[in-house]
């Protein structure tokens, strides 16, 4: 999150990223530097050498403050003014008491001026103030935003120790199934949530489209987020779409037929996605960034020895790995993954009930009805999967160090986290070590430790199906650019 550090006067320190704190909001008082040595005599022979640098006030300065809000998404709004003359400016705003939040700066003309503001919550007032280079500014009228949107599910939120949250994760992006009631039709929000877990950007879905893996681009200025139509129309996913999205503009949107759960971005800009519209029980098909139709990678069918031909093959989780350029493919109706060559569709090796695979060690440990799936910067697998704790079943993330010499998997850690999701669920690795874990059709969603310590936790009360989840550092990052 891009925060502002102009020194005010009366500023008196920082809380922390994305937060000002300030003593005294009202403008900076005049600067006059006068060293005029006046040696009139009162004969009005006044030598004055005053040398003032007063500029023009602020209120002079910026004029003709005003906002308005997004016309879709009413958390997005736009502040205007007028200005006399030319200057780097930036806006502050302000819904915590004492804590200012900045867009970041820019050059700004003479005249009409605009800048959008993010992140301030749905169903908020805020202040607000434009800031010119030089340190001055002048507050715009309270704003407040529209309502949150009908029939979004608020979390509970609890926090643990906050200076072990993953670095520059102020904001979780994830998708949620308003309605409750598991894997189920439903309104499929896209949404972002602050760390207090307010809403501060949502868009939903049309037409009752699932959205299970909303994304940040690869190239990290806008997110991609799915509308699949597979259990929505019942069509084999012919009408599926891929949208991409600035926050307050869409960019695209991209035909994925067949797609009907899991899909991901490549490097250069591409999408790969599970179809079950192009043959071979399923296939894997990819679709380049300049391309119109889809080149089928891999089918269970021609692919896959000993899946019974691709009969009752349907994925629900890819994670593509760069240094490998393979894909972890996973298959929730036959409890395996397979990891697959992207350049020659080989089958490389598996686990789980397909036979012919890799053994868990011990045997009871394999992974069921497994999602979320992908690898760590270590080399270990990490899946969110069912999880026996004695008569007690969950859904946990549970880490296996894969032995490929010796073709076995083996668990070496669990976060256990005493709630199940009957279906769905994500879990990745971050940066510092910590672990995203998102429970599925639970509601239920964690951010904990190397040692399972829970750091945070949402809990959106009842089974509404959560998507995929990952953090997000600055929301300005996102925003369509300034032209």
């Amino acid at each position: 999150m891009f925060v502002g550090r102009l020194l005010l006067l009366a500023l008196v320190g920082c809380d922390g990223p994305g937060k000002i704190t300030v003593g005294d909001d009202t403008a900076p008082a005049d600067t006059d530097t006068d060293t005029d040595a006046d040696t009139d005599a009162d004969t009005d022979t006044d030598t004055d050498t005053d040398t003032d640098t007063d500029t023009i006030p602020a209120e002079d300065n910026f004029t003709d403050l005003a906002w308005s809000l997004h016309p879709e998404v009413e958390s997005l709004v736009y502040v205007t003014w007028t200005q006399a003359a030319p200057a780097t400016v930036h806006v502050e705003y302000s819904f915590d008491a004492g804590e200012w939040m900045s867009s970041p700066p820019f050059d700004a003309a003479a005249g009409p001026n605009q800048q959008l503001v993010a992140g301030i919550p749905f169903a908020t007032t805020a202040e607000w103030r434009v800031v010119s280079g030089g340190g001055t500014f002048v507050d715009g009228t309270t704003i407040t935003t529209g309502d949150i949107p009908r029939n979004f599910p608020m979390p509970d939120v609890e926090t643990g120790d906050t200076s072990k949250w993953i670095a520059g994760g102020n904001y979780l992006l994830s998708s949620v199934n308003a309605r409750t009631g598991g894997w189920t039709q439903g309104n499929y929000y896209t949404f972002i949530m602050d760390r207090e877990g307010r809403l501060v950007w949502a868009h939903l879905a049309d037409d009752m489209a699932w959205t299970l893996f909303a994304q940040v681009a690869l190239s990290g200025d806008h997110i991609l987020w799915d509308a699949a139509t597979y259990w929505a129309d019942f069509d084999e996913g012919a009408n599926s779409q891929i949208h991409r999205w600035y926050l307050d503009e869409e960019i695209e949107v991209i035909d994925t037929p067949g797609l009907h759960h899991a899909w991901v971005q490549m490097p250069d800009g591409g999408l790969v996605w599970g179809s079950q519209d192009h043959g071979g029980g399923e296939a894997l098909v990819e679709r380049g960034p300049s391309e119109t139709g889809e080149t089928i990678l891999w089918t269970c069918r021609s692919n896959w020895e000993g899946s019974e031909d691709g009969r009752g093959c349907e994925s629900n989780g890819i994670f593509y790995s760069p240094e490998r350029d393979t894909f972890l493919y996973s298959f929730y109706t036959n409890n395996s993954l397979v990891e697959l060559d992207h350049a020659t569709g080989e089958s490389l090796w598996w686990a789980g009930d397909v036979a012919g695979g890799y053994d868990f060690v011990p045997e009871d440990s394999q992974f069921a009805w497994q999602h979320g799936v992908s690898w760590t910067d270590a080399g270990t697998l990490l899946v969110s999967t069912v999880y026996y704790s004695g008569d007690r079943r969950s859904t946990a993330a549970v880490e296996y160090e894969v032995d490929k010499d010796a073709g076995t998997l083996t668990p070496m850690w669990v976060f256990d986290p005493g709630v199940e999701a009957d279906t769905n669920g994500d879990a990745w690795r971050l940066d510092n070590g910590n672990t995203l874990h998102v429970v599925g059709s639970s509601g239920n969603l964690y951010e904990v430790g190397p040692d399972s310590e829970v750091l945070w936790h949402l809990d959106f009360g009842g089974t509404h199906l959560l998507g995929r989840g990952e953090f997000i550092e600055d929301l300005y990052a996102l925003v369509k650019p300034r032209e």
